[in-house]
């Protein structure tokens, strides 16, 4: 550990498929061992990034103490519900993302949703 409660992050990525064909990515960062009551004022310790098959930016969900932050470009929201997201839930979001294919607010008030309905 380099600071009292900081650990380098682990980063995991997966492509998304529907059907045969690719989606796009999802990317799962979790920072083992980071202890939210020390760094309480906006660290996150878990994120899922969701890129289309371009790479390009679709979402980022990041994960603090009472909520879940849920991005799309410069549209975002905060969720009710504390999820624990595990690597088939973020491959599910992900897909689930990557299908509706709607613009930034829209797709913040339907993860939001679906995040909620999950936890």
């Amino acid at each position: 550990m380099n600071e009292a409660g900081w650990n380098e992050p682990k980063r995991v990525r997966r492509s998304i498929h529907e059907r045969g064909r690719h989606l796009g990515y999802v990317t799962l960062v979790a920072y083992p061992g980071r202890d939210i009551t020390i760094h309480t004022e906006g660290s996150p310790y878990r994120e899922v990034v969701i890129s289309d098959d371009r790479e390009g930016h679709v979402a980022l969900l990041q994960r603090f103490k009472a909520h879940w932050l849920v991005q799309c470009g410069r549209d975002y929201g905060t969720s009710s519900q504390v999820v624990e997201m595990t690597e088939l839930l973020a491959i599910r979001v992900a897909t689930f993302a990557l299908q509706l294919r709607v613009p930034g607010p829209e797709l913040v008030e339907h993860l939001i949703e679906k995040l909620d309905e999950t936890g």
